[in-house]
């Protein structure tokens, strides 16, 4: 057989291409159909695997006829039979990599030598299937191939078709009108476990937060705001429904839970009444999106109401949910893979993407919330973020943080020398460099665009984090201590959050408010900044059967206190007595002077003598004498103590049971729970362990244990 030209090897490459389009971009279509909701009617399954079969025709044919070039001189003989191996290979090794992700080697690194054998083996696996399904598809009747190829074309033509018209859909939204056009757009950025003592703003002198001190300038700062839960999940619940979390529902963060229909703020921006007219927004009025990144999925029902989604580390783009062919995308291992290696050399993903969102939203209504991750685990930040506050002469192991670090903390696997706790806090310093410096980015953008004196900003946080402090531990009479990390416990660390509204026309500049506020009274608050009055309830078809949620907002607008002396009015607010958390073991009750932490079984006995029950651990702090909650005082301020537990037992009483809807467990988001250090999940009501098994106090253990054991960074890809 004479060698081929190069015009019969590009032919070759083109028709392998378009073959292996069809083949990959139809399976793909398939487990991506699983994964989702079907598209609506039969142009909408045909569109989206059109589209599917197109996008993969097109990485096929942008890989093999580079490559056909590339190794011209191997092409020459058999080019179809080498192209074709070559374009099957690379297929099912992507399809039997990506599948066995959460079976092989699972949380060891990607350059980790388990990981690098298994990736020789799984490239091996995929060459013989290669080898095998060339030989049967070389063999298929010409007409066949034929066809396969029309099938291609055809699939390309419709697929280009069907997504110009989805992108329509898309941007009819927010367009302004009498209803919204006085309205201000709506940014929320929550910096996932963001302590408010790290910012500049809050009086830390070390940490540079160049943009979110200036937020605060021109804005109004609350001094002491507190979340609802120090986890995610629930404490986001009760920012967008201004709910306690057993009224909202969300108590667990763990996958297959679901929270409950709310009104949330996105729903409500498309539906609430306008004070002092007879008119409701409509859907159409507010173009809504979430940016979120780790812990936060749309299964969980929190990205309820918005048009538009992204979830960074799950790997999904940005999702229109009125574009069929968005959401089915989001599916197709093809984007998944592009997004997931975007990831890893991109850390502002999810900034980058939002700021692309806005670009095409100016002169538009819209609301925006924005979830950033840099101050959660894992620390580990750009070196420009890191070089101005990690020490040079720094000679330890710890480069970064993990979750499987924490976890190894915890099991007392190594003791940090003061060194080592000095370094993980000085990544969490960076972190939060990076976060203030994306807040930026979206500042500049959004002024830009010409849209700051139009858009109301609020930036607040979750939770806080524990960064290795020492506390007591354990019932009444402890007196061991131990060093706490991360977050889900009780300390004000991990319950006092920042809080920050800024909008040139809709509030002062340089307030400062040192009341007492929850992260519930976000919601109430913007309602009534924005004339809208407050929801009342939720109305679902089901079938035949309309079921009502009733809307019950526990929050509290704080527009009273913010505006009552600049309208020159009266003012009625009123700053609250008592601020209410609850995690999976406690709850806790705060004034602006105590707090008390009860656990939660103790809540079913109202005799306050149970809070002195010995094996239980109670807790009370005098925060003006001890702020850093040091001191357990339990046994010295019976009348103070008994106060806060006779309000903590009216609460507690007024909190009906969670109602949280089961889904089908949600393998990608187990994964990532996993991966963030959140593998048995925050379960709604876990029962207390009787003796709380604190990590070893390094006073007591062997020098032999040093920060070299510390486990592997449980990093995947």
């Amino acid at each position: 057989m004479p060698p081929a030209s190069i015009g019969r090897i590009l032919s070759a490459a083109v028709a392998v291409a378009l073959t292996c389009g069809v083949l990959f971009g139809f399976l793909d279509a398939v487990i991506a159909d699983v994964h989702l909701r079907p598209p609506r009617g039969f142009l909408g399954y045909l569109g989206c695997y059109a589209g599917a079969i197109m996008s993969y025709c097109g990485l096929y044919l942008v890989l093999l006829l580079p490559a056909s070039l590339l190794f011209f001189p191997a092409m020459r003989l058999r080019p179809l039979r080498r192209l074709l191996l070559l374009g099957l290979t690379a297929g099912i090794f992507a399809e039997v990599y990506w599948w066995s992700r959460p079976f092989v080697f699972y949380g060891h690194s990607s350059v980790s030598p388990e990981r690098l054998g298994a990736l020789g083996v799984q490239v091996l696996l995929a060459f013989a299937l290669a080898w095998i399904a060339a030989k049967a598809i070389l063999h298929i009747p010409r007409p066949v191939h034929i066809a396969i190829r029309g099938l291609a074309f055809v699939s390309i033509l419709g697929g280009m078709l069907f997504i110009s018209a989805e992108q329509a859909l898309v941007m009819g939204r927010g367009t302004l009108n009498e209803r919204n056009k006085d309205l201000p757009n709506v940014l929320l950025v929550i910096v996932d476990a963001l302590r408010a003592d790290h910012l500049g703003c809050y009086g830390n002198d070390r940490i540079k937060t160049p943009h979110m001190d200036a937020l605060a300038d021109r804005g109004v700062l609350f001094e002491n705001c507190f979340a609802q839960a120090p986890y995610t999940l629930t404490s986001f619940g009760s920012i967008l429904t201004g709910k306690y979390p057993r009224r909202h529902g969300l108590v667990a963060q763990k996958p297959g839970v679901q929270m409950k229909p709310n009104i949330t703020l996105p729903v409500h921006l498309k539906s609430a009444k306008i004070a002092g007219k007879d008119d409701h927004l409509r859907d159409e009025d507010y173009d809504t999106a979430t940016f979120m990144t780790g812990a936060v999925s749309h299964g969980s029902g929190l990205a309820r109401g918005f048009d538009a989604y992204s979830e960074a580390m799950m790997g999904h783009d940005l999702v229109q949910l009125d574009s069929q062919w968005s959401a089915f995308r989001s599916e197709l291992l093809l984007f998944l893979f592009k997004n997931k290696l975007t990831q890893r050399v991109d850390s502002d993903i999810v900034v980058n993407t939002a700021s692309t969102w806005l670009e095409k939203r100016k002169g538009r209504r819209w609301m925006a919330m924005v979830h950033l991750y840099s101050t959660h685990t894992p620390y580990d930040p750009p070196h420009h973020f890191q070089q101005p506050y990690l020490d040079p002469t720094y000679d330890g192991k710890i480069r970064s943080f993990y979750a499987g670090d924490r976890e190894a903390l915890e099991r007392g696997e190594y003791v940090p020398n003061d060194g080592d706790v000095q370094q993980i806090r000085d990544l969490y310093a960076a972190g939060t460099a990076q976060a203030d410096a994306q807040i930026g980015r979206l500042m500049k953008e959004i002024e830009e665009l010409g849209m700051l004196s139009s858009t109301l900003v609020i930036l607040t946080s979750d939770h806080g984090e524990d960064l290795g402090e020492w506390r007591p531990v354990g019932p009444k009479g402890a007196t061991q201590d131990a060093r706490f990390w991360e977050h889900n416990h009780m300390w004000q660390t991990n319950l006092r959050v920042p809080m920050i509204l800024a909008n040139t026309r809709l509030l002062p500049h340089g307030l400062r408010v040192d009341d007492m506020i929850e992260s519930v009274d976000l919601m109430p608050t913007l309602c009534e900044l924005m004339g809208l009055e407050w929801p009342k309830e939720l109305k679902l078809q089901d079938g035949s059967n309309e079921e009502k949620y009733v809307q019950e907002i526990d929050g509290e607008s704080l527009v009273g206190r913010l505006l009552g002396t600049q309208r020159g009015e009266s003012s009625t607010y009123t700053p609250k007595k008592f601020s209410f958390s609850e995690n999976n073991h406690f709850l806790s009750i705060q004034s602006p002077e105590a707090k008390l932490i009860v656990p939660r079984q103790l809540l079913s006995k109202a005799d306050s003598s149970a809070l002195h029950d010995t094996s239980q651990w109670v807790r009370f702090y005098d925060l003006v004498e001890h702020p850093e909650e040091e001191n357990n005082g339990l046994s010295k301020q019976e009348a103070r103590v008994q106060a806060l537990w006779d309000e903590l037992l009216k609460y507690d009483k007024s909190m009906p049971e969670p109602e949280m809807i089961t889904t089908e467990r949600d393998v990608d988001f187990a994964e990532m729970l996993k991966k963030l250090g959140y593998a048995g999940g925050i379960d709604a009501f876990e029962p207390e362990p009787e003796a709380p098994a604190p990590p070893v106090d390094e006073s007591k253990t062997s020098p032999d244990k040093s920060p070299e054991s510390v486990s592997p960074k449980n990093a995947e890809e």
